[in-house]
């Protein structure tokens, strides 16, 4: 079930904001992940956590998609704090945000072209 699926049956404010994550990851549209996610915080201050926590796994999700399974897990290991740095960019503002994905964009691309070919 998506986040627009369970949305229709439950009212909580969350649930569109994390519709809104899954479109704009999908689109590459990065700076207006983090300022949906900051117009969101300072709506709901109290949702903060529960606003952060779930980006790193929708970035996740996007990036496996976008370079694969192998070249994303590779990064997750040379990288292992990568969810969280990336919550602290999130929460310094879209331009920190923005400038760490395209920093691990470009590292994943770097192992994707690293990647062998399987025969």
């Amino acid at each position: 079930m998506t986040a627009a699926d369970y949305q229709k049956t439950h009212h909580s404010p969350l649930l569109p904001l994390l519709a809104k994550f899954d479109e704009l990851a999908a689109a590459d549209q990065y700076r207006e992940l983090a300022e949906t996610y900051a117009a969101f915080i300072k709506e709901h201050e109290t949702t903060r956590y529960l606003a952060s926590e779930p980006v790193p796994f929708k970035v996740s999700d996007h990036l496996t998609k976008k370079f694969g399974s192998s070249s994303f897990t590779t990064f997750t290991l040379r990288h292992s704090t990568w969810a969280s740095d990336l919550r602290q960019a999130l929460d310094k503002g879209p331009d920190a945000f923005v400038a760490l994905l395209t920093k691990i964009e470009g590292e994943i691309t770097e192992i994707a072209k690293g990647a062998k070919k399987l025969s």
